[in-house]
């Protein structure tokens, strides 16, 4: 079945059902954006039933709702990328109504967080008062990762909740005035967008490989690093690769690298 396009022109639901429909087996890669954010993945089904989904440290259940907010980005079906086992069994139906009340609580939650980038701090003085404040143990989870150094897109990966819980609660406290967020350096920007690239191509040998990396380059504290070293690193990453994988191979997660730097720097 020849089906592709964008994300802002075909929604997901679309996608869902045509494929339902007509009762096709295969996969639909997609490469969306949102919110400054490219999140890649694939979404499986058998005979029109989804039966899986991946993205890069997601699982997915995660996967499957996540693409619902992706906002744009190409998608193209392929009936040849199937897997063996399923990874999901709910219907198609649940599916749908969960991933469109994701996609409107994601809209609400942009609200407060325009971008995953950006580095939430502790407000020292918030106005709510000390002794009104009443969190629940995943609130305070978050709360006490929020250190004026790792991004929402940092603690979200950490905390175990999942990406969607995670920036729930974030917005909630930035709209109680308990944070409040600043612009991340490029450093803070492109560290975790290297890794999750990185680790795309590599799986769990990429983070030994960017660190490697960094400390050619002469890069200590990779928060902290210019634009220009942050190029560096992907030079000396790309010649790492080469020694791991064929060079055909090392070059385009090196372009990938390269071509997300220069989205997030320009």
């Amino acid at each position: 079945m020849a089906l592709a396009g964008d994300l802002s022109e075909f929604p997901l639901t679309d996608i869902i059902q045509l494929v339902q429909l007509s009762k096709q087996t295969g996969g639909v890669q997609i490469q969306g954006q949102r919110v400054g954010q490219s999140i890649d993945g694939w979404l499986f089904f058998r005979d029109g039933k989804i039966i899986g989904a991946t993205s890069p440290g997601m699982p997915p259940l995660d996967a499957v709702y996540t693409f619902f907010t992706l906002t744009s980005g190409p998608f193209k079906f392929h009936d040849d990328k199937r897997i063996d086992t399923p990874t999901i069994t709910i219907s198609n139906e649940v599916i749908i109504m969960e991933g469109i009340m994701r996609q409107d609580a994601w809209t609400r939650i942009q609200e407060h967080i325009p971008s995953m980038n950006l580095v939430p701090r502790l407000v020292l003085n918030p106005t709510t008062g000390s002794a009104e404040i009443n969190l629940e143990p995943e609130e305070w989870r978050i709360l006490t990762m929020v250190n004026g150094k790792n991004s929402i897109s940092q603690i979200a990966q950490r905390s175990g909740l999942g990406e969607f819980r995670a920036c729930e609660i974030m917005a909630q406290l930035l709209q109680n005035g308990l944070v409040e967020v600043r612009e991340p350096s490029p450093g803070e920007t492109l560290a975790p967008e290297f890794e999750r690239i990185a680790s795309g191509f590599l799986g769990a040998g990429a983070s030994a490989l960017l660190e490697e990396a960094y400390r050619l380059a002469g890069v200590p504290d990779p928060s902290r690093a210019t634009g220009a070293e942050l190029m560096a690193v992907v030079d000396h990453f790309e010649r790492g690769v080469t020694r791991m994988l064929d060079p055909a191979r090392a070059r385009e997660a090196a372009a990938k690298l390269r071509s997300r730097a220069q989205e997030l720097l320009n």
